[in-house]
């Protein structure tokens, strides 16, 4: 979470039943250097991501989600392909496994799970 409490998330949309909602961002390229400058900002933003729903942030805002199975999607445009798929599928496969993480969303009122989806263009 940012210091103003804010987070930045392009738009939030029901899943593909009435228990899932969506967080999605979208990231345009191409990508200025270094590329790792812009993997710490994806970095960052799927962090407020996850912050936002463990500690309600999102909830508030949006009431139907509260308690729902989230999926935190990232839709990529023009960006390098192999880098961020990589990027990706580290940060994904062990953001939630890490002890604090696990445990705050586990005993989180305000989400029931949390997902990762990543889209690309095929460009980059």
């Amino acid at each position: 979470m940012n210091s103003a409490g804010t987070f930045l998330v392009d738009f939030v949309a029901k899943g593909v039943n009435d228990d899932e909602w969506r967080m999605v961002l979208v990231e345009e390229g191409p990508w200025k250097s270094p590329l790792e400058d812009e993997l710490r900002r994806l970095q960052n933003r799927l962090y407020d991501c996850i912050d936002a729903a463990i500690d309600g942030q999102l909830a508030e805002r949006f009431p139907q989600t509260a308690r729902k199975r989230l999926v935190i999607q990232v839709d990529g445009y023009h960006l390098p392909e192999a880098d961020v798929r990589d990027f990706f599928d580290r940060f994904t496969a062990g953001v939630l496994a890490t002890p604090d993480y696990r445990k705050a969303m586990l005993e989180s009122p305000y989400v029931a799970d949390i997902a990762f989806e990543l889209n690309l263009d095929g460009e980059g």
